[in-house]
């Protein structure tokens, strides 16, 4: 649901940045309608702006670190526990509040969804 100040956050484990990749691709039908990605499938999100998504895809494990340069990154940072940084790929979907309704899917866990602040 698109909740302003809200950015829900998933970090998830892929072999490559390719498969990664894959998985967030939407693509279209034969009559040019859009179908959702594999991420959105899994989580049963009907609708993402892409201008308020960012993810990405690291070589070795999450830690806390890896969110530094996320946009605003210093409003929300601090509310993450580290413990929850589970894999090598993290999805942040700004001005979203997921409903928390599936926290599992392929290897992608929702890990929360977070208050922050613009600039």
């Amino acid at each position: 649901m698109e909740i302003e100040n809200k950015v829900s956050i998933w970090t998830g484990k892929f072999n490559s940045e390719d498969e990664f990749n894959k998985y967030l691709k939407e693509t279209y039908n034969e009559d040019g309608g859009l179908l959702p990605s594999i991420f959105m499938n899994d989580f049963e999100i009907e609708h993402i702006d892409h201008d308020l998504q960012e993810n990405e895809y690291f070589d070795g494990m999450l830690t806390k670190d890896d969110l530094l340069g996320f946009s605003y990154d210093e409003t929300f940072i601090d509310k993450i526990d580290e413990k929850l940084l589970i894999g090598n790929c993290i999805i942040l979907v700004y001005d979203f509040e997921y409903s928390g309704k599936i926290k599992t899917k392929n290897n992608v866990n929702f890990i929360g969804t977070y208050d922050y602040k613009k600039d």
